[in-house]
């Protein structure tokens, strides 16, 4: 009954022009900070996919430390873990990298025959081949930062020198001499993202060379949750090991990109209390104009209760309106962005041209949750304020 007076009063065409000019107004200033939310929230979802889409590049979903001396024993074992896909050997060091005109520091990683089926490096190839062996030809593959440090610009008859410290005593005049080296040939160049830009892919032979082998890693591609992943691959090869997700490798990046997100959100839905705070205008006037309506009301034997249920219900649908509203503008923004992207990234030679878009069901829902309480809450305070006493 309260919502059918709420629904009269709002469509009344006995409602004066300036209340129906003020309840637009509502409408929009509710509708523009929800639009804004669900712009926001799905533009920092996407950003949040394209990062872990580059991160899963150059990370595993699961890598597993301290296994020592690389073994097909150890791979069979793993791989006959319910949802590994894949399994590669790799070993991570730092190194000097030297071309004929220029050196730098680089992080070298020595890789196997299997390491394009964990780590998809292949798909950002920007000039040569991904391949890391050519016959008895060992093969670099190096991110476009690194060529460029090095002198590099094309991979046709490019050689580099890797230098690792080793184990023989470094001479006060040559300590160059001290190190262990090992020449490879530029065979491919590649895009890289801002924690890898600096590492350089080779054969797992030539980084044997220069790094001690036992120190590889196992890295695992799933298709399943890496957590449960992760748990039954603890269960089946013991505590001595250790086991860690890619979300758990870098969790301070992950985290502060969820607090970015959801400082953003913070921020909107003060701009959203802000607007919503036009309700309590509205309803009041409304309350006023139908003051008639309501001794009538009360006649009938309604009391204040009643009366303030009807304008509370009254404020929660200018506000479901205006919500509704705004919730439809956001969604159809994210699915044209999406599709299109209309909108494009004010900077060049990113690894995207447009800005990326993701629309989450949650997010509608916890924003939907959230603009129904605050709406509420106005509402209930726009109608005890001025429905007290009999009037």
């Amino acid at each position: 009954m309260q919502w059918f007076f709420a629904r009269r009063y709002l469509l009344s065409r006995s409602s004066h022009s300036v209340i129906n000019i003020i309840a637009s107004v509502s409408l929009i200033s509710v509708a523009i900070p929800v639009a804004a939310m669900v712009i926001l929230l799905s533009v920092f979802n996407g950003f949040e996919i394209l990062v872990k889409g580059m991160y899963a590049q150059s990370d595993a979903d699961i890598e597993i430390l301290g296994v020592g001396t690389p073994s097909e024993e150890l791979r069979s074992k793993v791989l006959d873990t319910e949802g590994v896909k894949a399994a590669t050997y790799i070993v991570d060091g730092q190194a000097l990298a030297a071309s004929e005109t220029r050196q730098t520091a680089v992080q070298v990683r020595g890789a196997d025959s299997l390491y394009y089926e964990v780590f998809p490096v292949d798909l950002r190839s920007v000039q040569g081949s991904v391949a890391l062996t050519h016959g008895e030809i060992n093969n670099a593959l190096m991110t476009s930062d690194i060529s460029q440090l090095l002198g590099i610009y094309t991979v046709v008859s490019s050689r580099i020198t890797l230098y690792s410290l080793g184990g023989g005593d470094i001479g006060s005049l040559l300590p160059i001499r001290g190190m262990r080296q090992t020449r490879v040939h530029a065979g491919g160049i590649i895009r890289a993202n801002q924690q890898h830009k600096s590492t350089i892919v080779v054969p797992m032979r030539a980084a044997s060379e220069i790094f001690d082998t036992s120190t590889a890693k196992l890295c695992l591609r799933t298709d399943q949750s890496a957590e449960r992943v992760k748990a039954r691959l603890q269960q089946t090869l013991g505590d001595d090991v250790t086991i860690k997700t890619r979300e758990e490798k870098n969790s301070l990046f992950y985290q502060i990109m969820k607090y970015e997100k959801w400082a953003v959100f913070l921020v909107a839905l003060l701009v959203l209390v802000i607007a919503s705070l036009s309700i309590i205008g509205t309803v009041i006037m409304l309350i006023v104009e139908k003051r008639d309506q309501q001794l009538t009301l009360r006649a009938m034997g309604a009391d204040s209760r009643f009366i303030r249920g009807i304008f509370v219900r009254e404020g929660l649908l200018i506000s479901g309106i205006g919500g509704g509203i705004g919730v439809l503008i956001g969604v159809v923004v994210v699915l044209v962005q999406q599709w299109f992207g209309v909108i494009a990234l004010p900077s060049a030679g990113f690894i995207v041209e447009s800005y990326p878009v993701q629309l989450e069901i949650t997010d509608l829902i916890l924003i939907l949750i959230t603009f129904v309480a605050i709406a509420w809450s106005v509402s209930q305070i726009a109608a005890n304020t001025m429905i007290k006493r009999k009037i």
